[in-house]
């Protein structure tokens, strides 16, 4: 039990990091008998399910604004987290009550605690992303949401988010990441996050390599799902990064949207064009969603920050098109020159985003993006010399020391490539704490 909500990250610590080898195939059935015992908390909201490589958390804080610029009371499941556990579990914008927080993370637990789990499938007791999954469906029912929009952790097929019945499923653009859990090519990868698609469920889904788009097509066939394509129903769509954010212009359905987005990148409007899409399908526009979806913003995402009298964006590319996107918002704003801080775990497309980020940068860091998740500094430092021989690229495998160093330096810093690298510096730690 915990009495205080700093506690609250250490409990979910503390139970088994994933499931190995051939229990995989249970994740499902655990997470369905550990919602049961729940008493299923997450058949008391309607949810909107969201998969994808890359833009499926601003995908998903979109959707939660637009629902509640409706008046609707709806919970927010995303990851990971940067700085703080509470990230995942957020209503408007904001985190829950403490004591609220606190009261179902005890539920939680007492009610986990007499489940055990056989040893052919997996870990005795629930992982740390099975108790994350089933505490935001806990706290979204004791708090009486309406709504909830769901982002999937990993992948789609054997996903703990994958035991809703949702009323829409929204796909992001598929790209090479995780190929060492999801598959080696963009189709292997599309077929996992496709078996999100329940039957009868309006799908869309971001623009698509077409490998993507032929597997999305046929799972939204196969369960009798209106599947409804970016590129198909968008027209005129133009977006540039600005001192005062993205702005961005589209049409959808003969509806102009001029927008100002608080989040930059490219990337960023195509998240917003797609939330508005699905919300414009499923008669979920308003005024108010529109105005909220634009103030909305989430820790590291295009994120500008002065420390030290420098321009610092954090951002989490970390696929090559997000890497391209974060690129041109950054030259956009700080002109080319600057260093760049980079870092990514195992399973990337390391030679794609090396080319894709490292052309306007003097001075580029690779770094180590802590040690929860695999990462070959050393092998990605190898890949960025022999790509870029003549560019100043250093290894500092402490990021707080990458940090320190850049600041010594260049005025302009992108830090960019894992969710798991910002939380590993002090000095950007510091600028959210209370």
């Amino acid at each position: 039990m915990i009495r205080s909500i700093d506690e609250l990250e250490t409990i979910f610590d503390s139970f088994a990091p994933s499931i190995s080898g051939g229990a995989r195939g249970s994740r499902l059935q655990r997470m369905r008998r550990l919602l049961s015992l729940l008493g299923n908390p997450e058949e008391g909201f309607r949810t909107y399910h969201v998969a994808g490589s890359k833009g499926k958390g601003t995908t998903a804080a979109y959707i939660s604004a637009l629902l509640t610029g409706l008046g609707r009371k709806c919970g927010l499941y995303a990851s990971p987290h940067l700085f703080s556990v509470r990230e995942r579990f957020t209503l408007s914008g904001s985190f829950f009550p403490d004591d609220l927080s606190i009261e179902a993370c005890n539920r939680l637990i007492e009610m986990a605690a007499s489940l055990s789990f056989p040893p052919d499938m997996g870990p005795e007791k629930p992982t740390t992303f099975e108790m994350y999954t089933a505490y935001a469906y806990l706290l979204f029912s004791m708090a009486g949401c309406t709504d909830a929009v769901i982002e999937t952790g990993l992948g789609g097929r054997l996903d703990a988010t994958n035991t809703i019945h949702p009323q829409a499923v929204f796909l992001t653009p598929i790209e090479l990441e995780h190929t060492d859990v999801l598959g080696s090519t963009i189709a292997e990868i599309a077929t996992e996050k496709s078996k999100i698609i329940t039957p009868s469920t309006p799908v869309f889904s971001s623009f698509q390599a077409r490998e993507a788009e032929e597997v999305f097509r046929h799972e939204a066939e196969a369960q009798h799902s209106p599947i409804y394509f970016l590129s198909d129903c968008i027209g005129d769509f133009r977006s540039r990064t600005l001192p005062e954010g993205e702005e961005c212009s589209f049409t959808i359905d003969g509806r102009r949207f001029d927008l100002m987005l608080s989040m930059d990148t490219r990337a960023m409007a195509e998240n917003a064009a797609l939330a508005i899409l699905g919300a414009s399908r499923l008669d979920l526009l308003s005024d108010e969603g529109l105005r909220l979806l634009q103030s909305t913003t989430l820790p590291g995402r295009f994120e500008r920050r002065m420390i030290e009298g420098h321009l610092v964006v954090v951002d989490t590319a970390h696929t090559v098109h997000s890497a391209s996107s974060a690129r041109e918002a950054f030259t956009s704003i700080a002109g080319e020159g600057g260093t760049l801080i980079l870092a990514l775990v195992d399973g990337k497309d390391e030679e794609g985003i090396v080319q894709a980020l490292l052309p306007p940068f003097s001075k580029v860091i690779i770094t180590k993006p802590g040690s929860y998740r695999r990462s070959d500094p050393e092998r990605l430092l190898s890949k960025a010399k022999s790509a870029f021989p003549d560019k100043d690229i250093v290894l500092i495998e402490d990021a707080d020391a990458a940090l320190d160093s850049a600041l010594s330096g260049s005025s302009g810093i992108l830090i960019t490539g894992s969710f798991y690298l910002p939380g590993e510096m002090r000095k950007l730690r510091k600028c959210y704490e209370p």
